[in-house]
């Protein structure tokens, strides 16, 4: 069948197979496109969280690295007072080495035994007291700082110290106390030792009188004389001495050797009135107030006998009133510091052989 003109092949709208169309094909659509004439369907959201619920996640997040911070604040800070404490106990012990040498001058000074020559140690042991027990307070309130935050095996070793410390601080409170009292005597024997020098050199003297007397001559009595007025002068130095020594240890009582001194001096008196009256030739007078001499002598002769043995034995008696309590508690710290320092080498041994 003939073609008509102008009519293409196929115009029938049927395509022969193999035959290429004559019209533009429709492009293919792309996936990603929307399709013309077809409902679009949007892609799934993901849902937001409430803002309350963020709020509360970012506060939990804070909290805890907020608290790692503080545990690892407070792991540092308590590391930090283990090795203060630690250094506080070191210190301690340091101050108690080193007041050492002071402590024992002092304890030597206090257990000297007391003569006229102490006098200078007691003096110069005293001011060392106040420092070592300055120290000893000082390392006690060390250990006293360190002891809350010491490891568990550190305490026995701080506790040995600080009771150390509080015994050495006990002993030089009751220190000075003694040495001022060992001062006193010591300075107080001298003079009364020279008093009794005094005192044996007038008997002697008035001994020498009483025989020149009894040669009654005038050549004698004239040295009866003479002896009596240099043993007055001599029991007057005594009685010097006694004030001076007095001045030194005032709650010594030398009253017994003051009433000597007088008793004696109103005997020499009346000895130089006898030989007074004897060389004026009155005789009679004379032997009279020798009646009376002798009376008084024999009195005076158990005055003297009634005498402590030593003059020292008022300086002995006055120290032990004064130091008695004071020695009592010195010497029981005393122990408690040596106990308690045989604790700390114990310790520091135990611990250099673990």
């Amino acid at each position: 069948m003939a073609e008509e003109p102008g009519t293409p092949a196929g115009a029938d709208g049927v395509v022969q197979a193999g035959e290429p169309t004559a019209t533009s094909t429709t492009p293919t659509m792309n996936e990603d496109q929307p399709q013309t004439g077809s409902p679009v369907t949007p892609a799934a959201a993901t849902p937001r969280r409430p803002l309350a619920v963020r709020i509360i996640l970012v506060a939990a997040v804070v909290v805890l690295v907020a608290g790692v911070i503080v545990a690892a604040s407070f792991g540092v800070q308590s590391l930090r007072r283990v090795a203060n404490a630690k250094a506080n106990l070191n210190a301690a012990q340091r101050l108690l080495d080193t007041a050492e040498e002071n402590l024992t001058t002092v304890d030597e000074a206090v257990r000297a035994e007391i003569t006229s020559e102490i006098a200078t140690q007691s003096a110069e042991a005293i001011p060392l007291a106040g420092k070592t027990r300055a120290d000893a307070l000082a390392a006690s309130t060390l250990i006293v700082e360190a002891l809350p935050d010491l490891r568990e095996e550190q305490r026995p070793l701080a506790e040995a110290v600080q009771d150390s410390a509080d015994a050495r601080a006990a002993m030089m409170v009751e220190a000075p106390v003694i040495l001022e009292a060992d001062g006193k005597a010591a300075r107080a024997m001298l003079p009364a030792d020279q008093a009794v020098v005094e005192i044996k050199t007038a008997e002697d003297l008035v001994a020498k009188a009483v025989a020149s007397f009894n040669k009654h001559t005038k050549a004698g009595v004239r040295q009866s004389t003479a002896y009596s007025k240099e043993a007055e002068s001599h029991l007057n130095a005594a009685k010097s001495l006694l004030a001076t020594a007095t001045a030194e240890f005032p709650e010594v009582d030398f009253s017994s050797f003051n009433a000597y001194i007088d008793a004696k001096i109103g005997l020499i008196a009346m000895s130089k009135e006898i030989d007074s009256l004897w060389l004026a030739g009155s005789i009679e007078a004379s032997n009279k107030k020798l009646d009376a001499y002798n009376k008084r002598d024999a009195e005076v002769l158990a005055m003297a006998k009634a005498l402590p043995a030593s003059v020292r034995d008022p300086i002995a008696d006055a120290y032990e009133r004064l130091t008695a309590e004071a020695n009592d508690r010195y010497f029981e710290a005393r122990e408690r510091a040596r106990a308690a320092g045989e604790r700390v080498a114990d310790l520091k041994e135990q611990a250099e052989t673990n």
